[in-house]
């Protein structure tokens, strides 16, 4: 039987809550609770890319990243090492192709760092940081920069990062000894708030979540680095205040979704032309779902607000989703789906 090991980070204000749940999904559907682990605010996960190994961001006033090591079975071995980020509140954190480095987005300072991994996937040093300036017209969110993702070019040589403060996505070289070289900055309009920028199958072109503007933008890299918009499209089809979080793909790539945060809802694009299609959107029935990820036909919501994590499947015909399944976890901001084994 095929299973899967699923990390869930979480927000930790709540007494009691654990930074980092694993759980064990079989091919039924059904769920095992493996492990806990009490580390502070992990928001964010990324898996190695070849070992068990799960890094997670502490989004704090005095922002750090940690790996964890996990045994075959999901439990936790051990912490590996825990590295200052340089900045405050980071949210979002990617690991290179080579595993060679962590990149990581400060939002609170705005900011983006680099963290060298060893062979054992441990961090051991911050070998960059990368500062950013600016605002934007929405006065309680747009008052200096925020940098929310760090999304990297084709091979990992390139790394852009998007800044929610500024409308501005940042572009870089990445070095082999860890430095970012910038490449250019590109300006999106004014009060577009970008949360994410999500690669495509096609290397020129990529979306944008306008997390103050509640849409969704097709940019074009125009030359490395350099990106321009072509396209957008309203989050939802739900009116009243929104502020659209995750976007991801499915596998094939024709299909792209995105959660809703204040309609509460994940709605699905067809990306097969020029301008985001919106073709389905379901309503969860649990609040602020910040992050959620695909596996295979499965999708896997974090529902911070609801304490819960919320299964759905999705039909890649249709665009439908078909909820399978509920798990409570306090405050979850993250899932991570590991690789399947049989």
């Amino acid at each position: 039987m095929t299973v899967r090991l699923l990390c869930v980070g979480s927000y930790t204000a709540e007494e009691g809550a654990a930074g980092i749940t694993v759980l064990r999904e079989h091919a039924d559907g059904a769920f095992d609770r493996v492990s806990e682990l009490a580390l502070p605010d992990c928001s964010w996960l990324a898996w190695h890319p070849r070992l068990p190994v799960v890094y997670t961001v502490h989004e704090r006033a005095e922002g750090a990243v940690s790996a964890v090591a996990l045994r075959p079975d999901g439990s936790v071995d051990t912490v590996l090492g825990t590295v200052s980020t340089g900045g405050a509140e980071p949210c979002h954190l990617a690991v290179t192709p080579d595993a060679r480095h962590l990149l990581v987005a400060n939002y609170g300072s705005g900011s983006a760092a680099v963290v060298a991994l060893d062979e054992h996937g441990a961090p051991t040093a911050r070998t960059d940081l990368a500062e950013h300036s600016g605002t934007g017209p929405v006065e309680d969110r747009q008052e200096g920069p925020h940098a929310h993702m760090v999304t990297l070019g084709p091979g990992g040589g390139t790394v852009a990062v998007t800044d929610l403060g500024s409308d501005t996505l940042w572009s870089y070289t990445l070095t082999g000894d860890g430095r970012l070289e910038r490449l250019a900055a590109s300006r999106l309009p004014a009060g577009t708030g970008p949360r994410q920028l999500v690669r495509t199958g096609d290397p020129a072109r990529a979306h944008v979540v306008a997390e103050l503007a509640a849409g969704l933008l097709t940019v074009a890299e125009e030359a490395p680095g350099v990106f321009s918009v072509l396209a957008s499209a309203p989050a939802s089809r739900h009116a009243g205040d929104n502020l659209p979080a995750q976007f991801s793909l499915a596998a094939d790539g024709r299909l792209g979704l995105l959660s809703n945060r204040g309609p509460d809802t994940i709605a699905v694009f067809d990306l097969t032309s020029a301008t985001p299609v919106a073709i389905a959107e379901h309503p969860l029935d649990a609040a602020w779902p910040r992050h959620f990820a695909v596996a295979g036909d499965r999708v896997h919501v974090a529902a911070q607000q609801a304490d819960a994590v919320v299964t759905l499947r999705l039909d890649t015909g249709t665009g439908r989703l078909t909820e399978t399944g509920r798990l409570r976890i306090s405050a979850p901001a993250c899932v991570a789906p590991g690789p399947a084994a049989g």
